[in-house]
C-alpha cells in the first residue's frame, strides 16, 4: 500500500506543480542582466555605486497583482511584465528609460542594504490610508539636502530627473 501510495502522491504532485506552472505561466518567464549601453546609460547618474553584473530583469510580475506597466525592483532585480519588458531599455522611449533610471535607483538601495520591500510597502500603505493624498513620490528638491534624506521613492523620482537633467546630480555628491 505504501508504495501505491508513494505513486499517487508523487502523480498528484506533479500534476499540481505542473498545473502552476502553465497558470502562472512560469514556463515562459527569462530573465537576462543589464546591457552593456543600460550600464552606460545610468552610469552618467550612479556612478559605480550599483554592482550592475548583479543586476537580472525579469519578464514576469514580482507580484501576481502588479499591474503591467509599473516596474518593480524591490531584491537587487528588475521585474517587467512581458508587455514592457524590452532586451536594452537604453534604446526605448525617454519614458521607459526614466522608469528604467527609477528603479535601478531601488536596485542601489537594495545593495546598500536597504529593506527596500518594507519601506516601499511602508510607503503605499500612507499612500492608501490617506486616500491617495499623501504621495510618496513627490518630493521637493532642496540644494544641500542629501541624497538619502529622501524617502526611497523620491530617490527614485530624483534619480530619474538627474537622467532627464531636470536637476544636479546628487548622488554622486559628497
Amino acid at each position: 500500500m505504501s508504495k501505491l501510495w508513494y505513486r499517487l502522491t508523487q502523480t498528484l504532485k506533479a500534476r499540481f506543480i505542473s498545473s502552476l506552472i502553465v497558470f502562472f505561466k512560469i514556463n515562459e518567464f527569462a530573465y537576462r542582466g543589464l546591457t552593456q549601453a543600460e550600464i552606460e546609460m545610468a552610469r552618467p547618474v550612479f556612478g559605480n555605486l550599483i554592482d550592475y553584473s548583479q543586476v537580472k530583469i525579469f519578464n514576469i510580475p514580482y507580484l501576481p497583482w502588479q499591474p503591467v506597466n509599473i516596474f518593480i525592483a524591490p531584491n537587487g532585480n528588475l521585474f517587467v511584465h512581458q508587455q514592457y519588458y524590452c532586451p536594452d531599455y537604453s534604446i526605448c522611449s525617454i519614458h521607459l528609460k526614466a522608469i528604467f533610471i527609477h528603479e535601478l535607483a531601488h536596485i542601489l538601495q537594495h545593495q546598500q542594504h536597504t529593506n527596500v520591500i518594507f519601506k516601499g510597502a511602508i510607503l503605499q500603505l500612507g499612500y492608501y490610508l490617506s486616500f491617495k493624498k499623501y504621495n510618496p513620490y513627490r518630493y521637493q528638491f532642496i540644494s544641500g539636502k542629501a541624497f538619502n534624506h529622501y524617502n526611497i521613492e523620491q530617490q527614485g523620482d530624483i534619480a530619474r530627473d538627474i537622467f532627464l537633467k531636470k536637476i544636479p546630480n546628487i548622488i554622486l555628491e559628497k
